[in-house]
């Protein structure tokens, strides 16, 4: 049984996973055609602020997949999402006008990254040719989130993908931004980390040869290090799609968190089998991509650095996809802010005490990604603690397969952190813990 529980999940994570390596691949790709340029350095650099701007507009329309895998169930709500996400991707297009033919794009690619009129005349060229990105990157994401509905339904047998509607109001454009917000706004911060890095970075070089060839090595080691563990944000898919309400599935919250373990230590050993044994990194930017050895030298630390980004992508995943399925993402705010105090305060500090160039931005994007971590299990306990104390609790003691209520009304499960189902209804919410123990809870009248 327990066998084809995880079968079922690395069905699920598969595919996903092989899209998002084939993203940072392709990443390389364009990596590669760039480094053989006679200007290489200078390319790279021009493609990497534009691309990393592109990235922050196009990281609030991933979040667009868990729109439609937790709210959109008919066609009426399909078309609300999609107008919504037209109506963003105005907003991005405008701005992407605005950098590319007013001051205010002089005043980013001149005033803040002291680029020359060369360099900052491509950047804002780029900015504009990749407008669209996160239009398309929205609309993939939006479909790719309602076909895992119906691709979870497929594999577990389950009746309907539309159980949630059942619990739910109709779904507007108001009801979408709601949910979607607080995941756009960590998505965003999660995106903007690196133009601001880049920008920190290219400063405390003072937009000299060594700021352009920083950026342009922080352009090269992020998707080389994504590659490993980049898929693994893609776990947070799995709570909402197989622990649903009322749906009779293989899949517990059990396994999944001994699925999330061994992703994470597969993808340890991968990383570390890559970016420390020597010589494999510098091969591979030398052979593969062409650059020089020089290049190829600076990239080693960076990379060693991202080696252990797996333990926090995990961990922050594993919590954000309960919360996900709680719909209680405006708890994921603060992880937001959170992550970008680290990231500021690293880019302040560090240089100080001697770190610069690429090492000081990939310790920055750790220390950011350690404090978002932290702040989602932070909001995590507190989100289960606050469930439970507005439900207090009597043990009745006899085990049973599945509790009814006196009334025979439909009970629906809310699985807790600590591996606890929670069934509840209008007036009665009953608890199953690890040992099919029940507790009915009467709630708190306020």
């Amino acid at each position: 049984m327990d066998f084809k529980a995880y079968w079922h999940l690395t069905k699920f994570i598969a595919p996903l996973a092989l899209t998002i390596v084939a993203v940072d691949v392709s990443d390389q790709v364009l990596n590669r055609g760039l480094s053989s340029a006679k200007n290489a350095t200078e390319m790279l650099a021009i493609f990497g602020i534009a691309y990393t701007l592109t990235q922050f507009a196009s990281g609030p329309f991933q979040e667009f997949k868990n729109v439609s895998l937790v709210l959109v169930h008919n066609k009426k709500e399909a078309r609300i999402g999609l107008i919504t996400l037209f109506l963003l991707s105005a907003i991005v297009i405008t701005l992407a006008l605005l950098i590319a033919y007013t001051d205010f794009g002089y005043f980013i690619t001149h005033t803040l990254y002291h680029l020359d009129e060369d360099v900052g005349q491509a950047t804002r060229k780029a900015v504009l040719m990749l407008s669209f990105v996160p239009l398309f990157h929205g609309m993939s994401w939006y479909v790719a989130g309602y076909l895992l509905q119906l691709k979870h339904t497929a594999l577990v047998g389950s009746a309907s993908v539309i159980d949630v509607a059942v619990q739910e109001s109709s779904l507007s454009i108001l009801r979408v931004l709601m949910f979607w917000w607080p995941l756009a706004i960590v998505q965003a911060v999660q995106k903007i980390s690196r133009p601001i890095i880049n920008l920190f970075v290219a400063r405390d070089l003072g937009g000299s040869d060594e700021a352009v060839q920083a950026i342009a090595v922080l352009t090269l080691v992020h998707p080389t290090g994504r590659i490993t563990f980049g898929w693994l944000n893609e776990l947070k898919s799995l709570q909402p799609a197989f622990l649903r309400n009322n749906q009779v599935t293989l899949v517990h919250r059990r396994h999944i968190r001994n699925f999330d373990i061994c992703c994470l230590f597969l993808v340890l050993m991968i990383s570390f089998s890559l970016f420390l044994i020597p010589g494999i990194v510098t091969s591979f930017f030398t052979n593969s991509l062409g650059l020089s050895e020089e290049v190829a030298l600076m990239c080693i630390v960076p990379l060693k650095i991202f080696s252990v980004f797996p333990l926090f992508t995990v961990w922050r995943s594993h919590n954000t996809s309960w919360l996900l399925m709680m719909k209680k993402t405006t708890v994921l705010f603060p992880s937001a802010v959170v992550r970008m105090v680290f990231l500021i305060i690293v880019l302040i500090v560090f240089p100080k005490m001697g770190l610069h160039g690429a090492p000081l931005g990939v310790t920055a994007l750790l220390a950011g990604f350690a404090g978002e971590t932290i702040s989602v299990q932070i909001a995590s306990f507190i989100t289960e603690y606050r469930m439970k104390r507005h439900q207090p609790a009597m043990v009745l003691g006899e085990s049973t397969e599945k509790s009814q209520s006196s009334n025979d009304e439909e009970l629906k499960d809310l699985p807790l952190l600590n591996g606890d189902t929670v069934h509840q209804k209008d007036e009665v919410q009953i608890e199953e813990g690890e040992n099919d123990e029940l507790i009915e809870m009467q709630q708190v009248n306020t």
